[in-house]
């Protein structure tokens, strides 16, 4: 094994880092975000338990789907950078945490998530689906990391996961926008988000009435309904995630 490999399946805090506010929000020029093969003891210790839990979870909603994704359980804040280090775990251990009923203090709910302004400068959210985990609630494009976010060195590149989600969810190409330099780093409770800002040279509503056209046609598409945030008003009036209602809040303000 490499020395670089070494560091980035390892889970250990370096001296030099801290634990992140359940309340921070920064812009970053790097992150440091790695994975480890380490079992997590919460989905070791609770299996069965994990197990009868899916399964009802998965009567109320036959779409969830025991896929793996990327559970961050670790999170720390070091001299140049933000760190995180991830397993690759089973949706069911995952809900099963988010659910509350199992205890890991250091565990977060990470993913990845795209900050898409208008020349206006209005945030692009959408409506998750009926048969997706935050059913009926406004947030912003993203969601899990998982496999095929992880390089061959074991470091997460976040930048292909928020592309990808992305695509998939409004059909928007990040080679037709401008990235904002650096990643916007915002935890609230017990969710992290990794963002990236992107600029588009088209009035919000072009861009809405663009992405609508291809919902219809995403038979399995986790978006209903695409709308722009222009102002605290409207993160007022839409049922907005906390976490996104966070995120969307400070980028409107410009106070990230």
């Amino acid at each position: 094994m490499t020395p670089a490999a070494a560091c980035a399946t390892s889970p250990r805090m370096r001296p030099d880092s801290s634990s992140l506010a359940p309340d921070f929000i920064g812009r970053l020029d790097h992150l440091r975000l790695t994975t480890t093969d380490t079992p997590w003891p919460l989905a070791v210790s609770n299996a069965q338990a994990i197990a009868d839990h899916f399964e009802h979870r998965r009567n109320g909603n036959p779409a969830f789907y025991d896929g793996q994704i990327f559970v961050l359980r670790q999170l720390r804040r070091e001299l140049d950078a933000i760190a995180g280090s991830f397993s690759l775990e089973r949706f069911s251990a995952f809900l099963f945490w988010r659910d509350g009923l199992g205890t890991d203090s250091a565990a977060l709910d990470g993913f990845a998530t795209a900050v898409v302004r208008s020349i206006e400068g209005h945030v692009l959210v959408g409506r998750a689906a009926l048969d997706t985990l935050n059913a009926g609630r406004i947030y912003l494009p993203g969601g899990f990391i998982d496999a095929r976010d992880r390089r061959p060195d074991g470091t997460i590149d976040i930048d292909a996961s928020v592309a990808r989600e992305l695509a998939e969810e409004t059909g928007l190409d990040v080679a037709r926008l401008t990235r904002v330099p650096g990643y916007i780093v915002a935890r609230h409770s017990r969710h992290c988000c990794f963002s990236i800002e992107y600029r588009s040279p088209l009035p919000a509503e072009t861009m809405i009435e663009s992405v609508r056209r291809g919902l219809p046609h995403a038979g399995d598409g986790e978006l209903t309904e695409v709308v722009a945030i222009r102002d605290a008003d409207d993160l007022a009036r839409y049922d907005v995630l906390a976490h996104a209602r966070f995120l969307v809040s400070h980028v409107l303000a410009d106070t990230v």
